[in-house]
């Protein structure tokens, strides 16, 4: 009976298989944009650190990183004439952030400043003093700030989501607010270099791409030409798709970046590309989608799909196509694999390949008794005795098989079992709801400090519980090990880099340490001699900089520290200016 199941399981996932739900339009010719309109934002020669359409953690790239040397405080130059239309401040992210929009239909974003041109720094000082509140965003209309072209708007920074000074630098259709590729904006970017092509895969499509790996095929050539090692790739499944492990490389940098796109024909028709090129932010973290995700989540390469799954809706892929391919025969087939950089330098694959029947697998991996099936494209809800777990239509790329187990949880604050969830190389697209039965009554007290922690690799995620009929859930991204705690330890808050009571006059600001015995204190606020000050956050480090507010003389710092379930820390410092 449990094989007759999983016959009908792979069957319906071959039938999903060809029908992936991608409907956003998408170009087989591609856009021209308005060619040197649009400047070098620093006033030294660009060098990148990554291009649009580098593949990282849950997303695409969306723009250019710029290197500043490894420097900061390198001036900021409008990349055209417009008006400032938004401004963003954020701990992480981009950090600090100026959104430019310009006359001829496009926006530009400048990211990781440090700081803003003076009038600009004003207001914005002075909107953060008003709201109490340091991170912002909000929108400017169109006659306050206007810029012209080259006209110095900020300082280039390290802030926010940054691993080192650099300026991010984006240019948006203000339409549709979707990021298009700098690169064809022809930034004076040189490069005569195609990309490079490092390996090939192939996908027995049988079955999930979560419960097969995918197998190399050696490959030989450079200089954009490309064969397999061998005169002919012998597949051992019927139901195949490609992959590709490539890299972009330019005439001026060291550095390999992302592609721009690829193609796969098979027996000279085409049967899927995509294109790194005007993308949403909505839809960016479909890179997970894209991608070889269990090897990549194992400290693996980034193994590029040359097919689209059945429950990716990125807009990057063509409709012409999906990339599965069905052998009937044991004859010869030919394959040509094309990618391209936005400078349109191409490398070619071409190989040839047949399906050997000899090699087929006989038996396809077991999924165990308490395996689950779910389909991308519909709801679907996991239900055990002490933990349930829904999930949207957008969640699964492709069928996933849902594990679950349960042991005693080992923190002494736990409140529930640990359970285990499938595991993080499955990636799911948005966010579902994980709802755990408690296994200790709670006082109303207790109830309002409860949190669900998730674990997965090297990640900790803690959320506070919502109760549902005495049960509590929580949403998350990320398949892992759950488990309820209670939290009633307050954040610890210190002085960072000085000493309580001593004379900072010769400093620039003054650093607060303050960290939560569960992960980031939710917020906190500073006053001094009874007036909010204000600071700017990164990681758990709370920073002042002096702005004139503060006298000289001996000041008396009021820090309040919240952490996610409300426990609050409330400490007084003195300094002397």
């Amino acid at each position: 009976m449990k094989g007759a199941l999983l016959i009908l399981l792979l069957a319906a996932h071959s039938l999903l298989s060809f029908a992936p739900v991608n409907t956003k339009k998408f170009t087989t010719v591609p856009v021209s944009y308005p060619k040197g309109y649009f400047r070098n934002p620093l006033d030294i020669p660009i060098q990148l650190a990554a291009n649009f359409g580098e593949l990282r953690t849950n997303h695409f790239h969306m723009g250019l990183d710029i290197r500043t040397n490894q420097k900061e405080n390198l001036p900021v130059y409008a990349a055209a004439e417009g008006y400032i239309s938004k401004i963003k401040i954020e701990k992480g992210g981009f950090g600090r952030a100026i959104y430019i929009t310009h006359p001829n239909g496009f926006t530009t974003l400048y990211a990781h400043l440090n700081n803003f041109y003076p009038l600009l720094h004003e207001y914005v000082i002075n909107k953060q003093y008003k709201d109490e509140k340091w991170e912002q965003e909000f929108d400017l209309p169109p006659n306050q700030f206007s810029v012209a072209k080259g006209q110095f708007i900020a300082y280039s920074g390290n802030t926010g989501g940054s691993a080192g000074p650099h300026l991010h630098f984006e240019i948006r259709d203000t339409k549709t607010g979707n990021n298009l590729n700098p690169w064809l904006f022809d930034l004076g970017l040189p490069d005569n270099v195609p990309p490079a092509l490092y390996r090939l895969y192939y996908f027995d499509r049988r079955m999930s791409t979560y419960q097969t790996n995918p197998l190399p095929v050696a490959i030989s050539g450079d200089g954009g030409k490309y064969s397999s090692a061998g005169k002919v790739v012998l597949l051992a499944s019927p139901v195949i798709s490609f992959g590709i492990t490539a890299e972009d490389k330019t005439s001026v940098a060291s550095h390999n970046f992302g592609i721009y796109e690829a193609s796969i024909s098979i027996d000279d028709t085409l049967r899927s590309s995509f294109r790194l090129n005007d993308i949403s932010y909505n839809e960016t973290r479909y890179l997970n989608g894209c991608i070889d995700y269990k090897t990549r989540l194992s400290d693996g390469p980034y193994i590029q799909h040359l097919s689209c799954m059945p429950g990716n809706r990125c807009s990057i892929f063509s409709p012409v196509g999906n990339g599965l391919f069905t052998i009937n025969d044991t004859a010869l087939h030919s394959a040509k694999v094309e990618i391209k950089d936005a400078a349109e330098n191409t490398s070619v694959l071409q190989f040839s390949f047949r399906y050997n029947p000899a090699s087929v697998a006989k038996f396809l991996p077991s999924l165990g008794s308490n395996a689950v099936s779910f389909a991308p494209n519909v709801e679907n809800v996991f239900a055990d005795e002490d933990i349930v777990a829904a999930f949207s239509p957008r969640a699964f790329y492709d069928t996933v098989y849902m594990l679950h187990k349960s042991e005693r949880a080992t923190e002494a604050n736990a409140i529930s079992a640990t359970h285990y969830l499938n595991d993080y190389t499955i990636p799911v697209h948005d966010s579902f709801s994980v709802r755990i039965k408690p296994t200790h009554s709670l006082n109303s007290e207790l109830e309002n400090k409860v949190v669900m922690k998730m674990v997965c690799k090297k990640k900790t995620e803690i959320v506070k519980g919502t109760w549902k009929n005495n049960w509590v859930e929580a949403r998350f991204k990320t398949f892992g090990k759950f488990t309820l705690l209670t939290d009633t330890i307050p954040p610890q808050i210190k002085p960072f880099g000085w000493v309580n009571g001593t004379n900072i006059g010769n400093r620039k600001g003054f650093v607060i340490l303050a960290n939560d015995n569960l992960g980031d204190v939710k917020n906190a606020k500073g006053y001094v001699d009874g007036k909010w000050i204000l600071f700017s956050k990164k990681d758990n480090l709370f920073t002042h900089t002096f702005d004139g507010r503060i006298a000289p003389g001996k000041h008396e710092l009021k820090m309040i520290v919240e952490d996610v379930v409300g426990n609050v820390t409330e400490k007084i410092f003195t300094f002397v200016r």
